[in-house]
């Protein structure tokens, strides 16, 4: 009696590691929403769930383990992480949560496949040329749309595109060994001038970027490195899953 139960736990722990959704059939949620952004196909593998890409790699949906803090998240994700906490635009506040790191982990190997090196496009961006990977042209094209409209009404705010501050770098986000989001070529950089960085300024949260411009990228599914407790607000990265209401992870 004793073992036949031990075994009914082994088989209900390896549902629930399957999937939240009580279907041992059905993705989570939030993978089979990264699969729409990204592309590859959920797939069960030992009893957990992993996204199989075109070239034959299975990353992880969740390792499992207790929640990891934040930081650690951030070195070495699951794609789970890549969801949690999860991203919150709305007014302009403060963050001063060090766990407030909305979008910061990044699975590397997803962002190769979806961006594929080499696949570059010049596009325009409050009047200054960037260069991006040619999949986020279109959504960049609708944020130059919505900053014009708004420099129309404030020309003020043409100085935040002056001077951009980067679009495609093939490089590591600075002090560490992982990849930018430049590096494949999702991010922008606006005007450095009128920005806040946390390597530059210590400390308490700041932001001299407006409400309007936030918003106008947004809107299209670029996040903004302001939302983050380690704040980089010249920094706008294209996250369209952290804007779909059907990528928060299961419970």
């Amino acid at each position: 009696m004793r073992g036949a139960l031990k075994a009914g736990t082994m088989a209900m722990a390896l549902v629930c590691a399957a999937t939240a959704s009580g279907r041992a059939d059905e993705p989570p949620r939030g993978l089979a929403c990264l699969a729409r952004h990204y592309g590859g196909r959920p797939t069960l593998r030992e009893g957990r769930w992993a996204l199989l890409l075109d070239g034959g790699a299975a990353l992880a949906w969740d390792r499992g383990g207790p929640l990891r803090a934040m930081e650690a998240r951030i070195e070495d994700p699951d794609l789970r992480d890549m969801l949690r906490p999860p991203y919150r635009p709305g007014p302009l506040r403060a963050i001063t949560d060090p766990e407030e790191d909305p979008g910061r982990a990044r699975v590397e190997a997803l962002f190769a496949a979806a961006y594929p090196r080499g696949q570059l496009a010049r596009v325009t961006l409050g009047g200054s040329g960037i260069t991006v990977h040619q999949k986020i042209t279109a959504a960049l094209r609708r944020v130059d749309a919505r900053i014009a409209t708004l420099v129309r009404g404030d020309p003020t705010l043409g100085r935040f595109f002056v001077k951009l501050g980067g679009g495609y770098n093939d490089r590591a986000i600075a002090g560490t060994t992982r990849k930018s989001a430049h590096a494949f070529g999702i991010a922008v950089d606006v005007n450095p001038a009128f920005a806040e960085y946390w390597r530059w300024q210590p400390g308490k949260w700041k932001s001299r970027v407006p409400q309007l411009l936030v918003d106008a990228f947004e809107a299209e599914g670029f996040a903004w490195g302001g939302r983050w407790y380690h704040f980089d607000t010249m920094h706008f990265e294209y996250r369209p899953e952290l804007f779909d209401p059907s990528c928060t992870p299961d419970s």
